[in-house]
């Protein structure tokens, strides 16, 4: 059996869609990367291979898919394959073989979150003249926190830093207009009773707060185009991926903007990391 990352529904393991909640069942990210493993050969030369190609997987959803030949190049002008190698080994020394298949799928995600940690620096630190998008280095002092010494909030705020968008955004809850505040929570905006909501985007045409997005303690809402208002909760995300200039976020349409639609994939890996999703 597998559960529903979306609803916790009990499923065959065949099963492609939740009989429950009709969420598309895309299989865990960890368990995923486990075919063609040699758990008998040296871990060090597989782990760069899927450094590589997760360096691919970002390069092509966060950045341009046509600079990743100038990214492959620069790492290995920069230096920085050999700090890899380094944290690789460190890694393979942290292992002890054998292992059963439950701790093959955790040593797997775990090394998958090192790469990810090592692309976040390896981005910020020796790409930013490849990146179309800025990505500021605060961002990666969020990597070594514990989850207990993170305001979600104010680290929200630091990825998507607003201050070089154009969107209407509104923190201020006293200081947004009523009226707005009421057509957001009509139209995609439905929070617990206590839930604490960080902020709200209006990205609508005429200002009235209708359409946009908005992110709480507990989950995304947002409204995009003609899409019906969407709601996906931090540790309940098992899928990211971008498609042309938007995202499907547990396979649901989300548009911002470039840049901000760059911001939220980063933002949302490092929540659902924290929150221990299946991302």
């Amino acid at each position: 059996m597998k559960i529903c990352p979306n609803c916790q529904t009990s499923l065959p393991p065949e099963a492609r869609f939740c009989h429950q909640c009709g969420a598309l069942q895309l299989p865990s990210l960890e368990r995923a990367a486990a075919p063609g493993w040699d758990w008998q050969a040296p871990l060090v030369p597989q782990a760069f291979s899927r450094f590589q190609e997760r360096l691919g997987e970002r390069v092509v959803c966060e950045q341009n898919e046509a600079q990743l030949p100038q990214y492959q190049e620069r790492l290995y002008e920069s230096n920085y394959r050999e700090t890899v190698q380094r944290r690789l080994q460190q890694w393979e020394k942290s292992i002890a073989i054998p292992l059963d298949k439950s701790d093959q799928h955790r040593v797997l995600h775990e090394l998958r979150h090192l790469s990810d940690d090592l692309l976040d620096f390896f981005f910020i630190m020796h790409c930013s003249d490849l990146n179309r998008v800025v990505l500021p280095e605060l961002l990666l002092r969020y990597q070594q926190l514990p989850l207990e010494e993170i305001n979600l909030g104010e680290m929200a705020m630091t990825f998507l830093d607003f201050e070089h968008e154009e969107e209407r955004v509104y923190t201020d809850f006293v200081k947004m207009p009523v009226n707005k505040i009421r057509n957001a929570g009509k139209a995609f905006l439905f929070p617990e009773k206590a839930e604490k909501i960080w902020f709200i985007c209006d990205q609508s045409l005429l200002g009235n707060a209708k359409k946009g997005f908005a992110m709480t303690e507990k989950a995304l809402y947002w409204k995009s185009g003609l899409q019906p208002a969407q709601r996906v909760y931090y540790h309940k995300l098992f899928a990211l991926t971008k498609e042309k200039e938007w995202l499907l976020i547990n396979e649901l349409y989300f548009n911002a903007s470039p840049s901000l639609n760059t911001k939220m994939i980063w933002l949302l890996r490092r929540l659902a990391r924290l929150l221990s999703a299946e991302l």
